[in-house]
């Protein structure tokens, strides 16, 4: 069982749940904050580790299992087109994003950091602002920020 989130699994856990047609051009790791853990049904009141990806037209989102750090326990593909709103803001830390979105009525909050130090997936830093640039710019979301569909 791995210890350290890293390259292998995030490729291997994000292409099982790819859309079919599609290439991702942007992946790193991440953290869904514990309000979008309970409307999810992760069973967690706390953060729930993930690794996220971003091809032209699709949001996805493998959730790690608590315990198992190396199975998917939930998968998920957000069209571009369903989500309604786009928030993407400075975390604390200086090497933090912050990601809120809508879509169909619920919110979903990502963080993602670039120097994580239970992670060692090369090209993270990479990884987010491709993640942030594709959430900013698909379908006239335009610039980050607040940006309603």
């Amino acid at each position: 069982m791995a210890l350290l989130l890293n390259d292998d699994d995030m490729n291997r856990m994000l292409e099982e749940i790819r859309p079919e047609g599609e290439q991702y051009i942007g992946k790193a790791w991440g953290t869904i904050t514990g309000g979008t853990a309970r409307i999810l049904s992760l069973g967690a009141l706390s953060n729930v580790s993930c690794y996220v990806g971003v091809t032209d037209r699709s949001l996805v989102i493998a959730v790690m299992g608590t315990f198992d750090i190396t199975q998917v326990s939930r998968g998920l593909c957000i069209p571009f087109d369903r989500i309604e709103q786009v928030k993407i803001r400075q975390g604390l830390l200086p090497s933090q994003k912050m990601i809120r979105l809508k879509t169909e009525g619920k919110s979903l909050k990502l963080s993602l950091i670039h120097n994580p130090v239970t992670a060692r997936v090369k090209n993270q830093k990479e990884g987010i602002q491709k993640i942030c640039e594709a959430l900013a710019e698909p379908a006239g979301f335009g610039t980050p920020g607040l940006n309603p569909r």
